[in-house]
């Protein structure tokens, strides 16, 4: 991801739907993952919560979250098909310098779904189907994760760059890859930094980003489909348990 596209999405005040509508320049088109149909959702709101669903030009399925509030300081959640949770920080009103922007990126396998955005604008209650069946839940007065259904889950109430994006996943039930934390641009971004995958047993295997993500134009998109990536894993990774 080029800098200039990911801090597109600093821009200040941006109206919710606007925020929104900035993730189309956050993530460029991707390799297909899967022939699993998109689910869109026109914008919708329960209580401070905005969500909705599109795709990409390139066929990845996109779930946004974001806080109605326009304050310049703000923490959005993007679900994609590739099975990628980007948390974005915004820290400060100014899109000119990396210093204002965060992404913490993490996957969630094996996917066997398009993302889904559950909203219900009475209740009010929104939650987030993932690629991998999980299901996450926001506290629509916050757009911020309450829980999830696989595992343990804290979110920082700070907006933070000291809080390296400001969410955990302490245990997960299931594959998941951690591929850290980065200002200005995407973590995954720089072909030398680690990434660590942790199976459903809490086992952690370090890989290069290289050996998992390809790179194109500065952009960078996980190459393998489900199926690779468990070759790959039991070669790679002995030691990690994988499910699938």
């Amino acid at each position: 991801m080029k800098g200039t596209a990911f801090l597109l999405v600093a821009a200040s005040l941006l109206s919710p739907l606007a925020r929104a509508e900035r993730w189309k320049a956050l993530r460029r088109p991707g390799p297909a993952v899967s022939s699993f149909p998109c689910i869109p959702h026109a914008p919708a709101q329960a209580g401070g919560t905005q969500g909705y669903a599109d795709s990409l030009s390139g066929g990845n399925c996109y779930v946004d979250i974001h806080p109605i509030d326009s304050s310049p300081v703000y923490r959005d959640y993007a679900f994609f098909g590739d099975g990628m949770l980007m948390v974005f920080n915004s820290y400060c009103p100014e899109d000119s310098t990396v210093k204002c922007t965060s992404a913490r990126e993490f996957y969630f396998f094996p996917r066997r779904n398009a993302p889904e955005l559950l909203i219900d604008p009475a209740a009010p209650a929104v939650s987030v189907k993932m690629p991998n069946g999980g299901l996450v839940v926001f506290e629509p007065a916050s757009a911020q994760i309450r829980s999830v259904d696989r595992g343990g889950v804290t979110v920082s109430p700070r907006i933070d760059p000291a809080d390296r994006g400001g969410v955990e996943f302490p245990s997960y039930n299931g594959l998941m890859l951690d591929a850290g934390f980065r200002m200005g641009e995407l973590p995954s971004g720089k072909p030398d930094n680690e990434s660590v995958f942790r199976s459903a047993y809490g086992q952690l295997c370090k890989v290069k980003n290289k050996e998992i993500f390809s790179y194109a134009n500065g952009e960078s998109s996980f190459k393998f489909t489900d199926q690779q990536l468990s070759v790959w894993l039991k070669t790679r990774c002995p030691g990690l348990y994988v499910e699938f």
